[in-house]
């Protein structure tokens, strides 16, 4: 019986030690790009969380207290959120909406349109943690409190088959607002980290774009095959 030098099959061992090595570290990159892409959004939120609640105590408003307690409960939610990879889109959903009912109480006698659908199955959904949130905060923060009481904002949520498609539009005042408006929205930390945290979960599996459109200020987010 004639043996061969081994060659051949110490190579393909050499060979499979290195793909397996190099995707344990490339999953191990991935697990430390999502955890910084969150520590992003975390700040983010609570900055502008704690602006409203000062603006709101100038105001000397009645409703501090309500919104102490319910940006409290929000915080919450976004740091036990933010440990985990991705959490069930309807959990992000009602996220979205206590965010909304403490804006209304920031924004105090400044009054808004609000269209806020959600369509489709959203059972067995799961998305990384504040990636719609922060988008709906930016429409607020960089549209309806700055339109002065003719402010207004469109939310579209759709889970169809495979994919998930939101679009948001918001009003925004003039022109030398958007001239303003249009580098950070697009790139400022929001929109960034999600954009990373995004691509970070889904590679190529997904599509966001954020812009003017003549008076309105539109963002649409795809997450599902074929999006890019």
């Amino acid at each position: 019986m004639m043996y061969g030098d081994g060659t051949n099959g110490t190579k393909t061992m050499i060979t499979d030690q290195y793909l397996i090595s190099r995707n344990h570290k490339q999953q191990e990159d991935d697990r430390n790009n999502l955890e910084l892409f969150k520590n992003l959004l975390q700040p983010h939120f609570l900055f502008n969380s704690l602006n409203n609640l000062y603006a709101l105590s100038l105001r000397k408003s009645e409703d501090t207290p309500e919104a102490i307690a319910g940006l409290s409960q929000l915080l919450e939610r976004v740091v036990s959120y933010s440990r985990q990879e991705t959490i069930p889109l309807s959990d992000e959903i009602a996220l979205i909406q206590e965010y909304i009912a403490l804006e209304k109480i920031w924004l105090g006698e400044c009054s808004f349109v609000m269209d806020f659908q959600v369509k489709g199955d959203t059972e067995g959904v799961s998305i990384p943690p504040l990636t719609i949130y922060t988008l709906i905060e930016n429409a607020f923060k960089d549209g309806i409190r700055k339109c002065r009481n003719n402010g207004w904002v469109t939310i579209h949520l759709l889970v169809k088959e495979d994919k998930i498609l939101l679009k948001v539009r918001n009003g925004v005042q003039s022109a030398e607002e958007q001239a303003q408006l249009s580098p950070v929205a697009a790139t400022g930390p929001g929109i960034e980290a999600v954009r990373k945290l995004l691509e970070s979960s889904y590679r190529k599996q997904y599509h966001l774009t954020a812009r003017p459109i003549g008076n309105v200020y539109a963002v649409d987010l795809i997450i599902g095959r074929s999006a890019a």
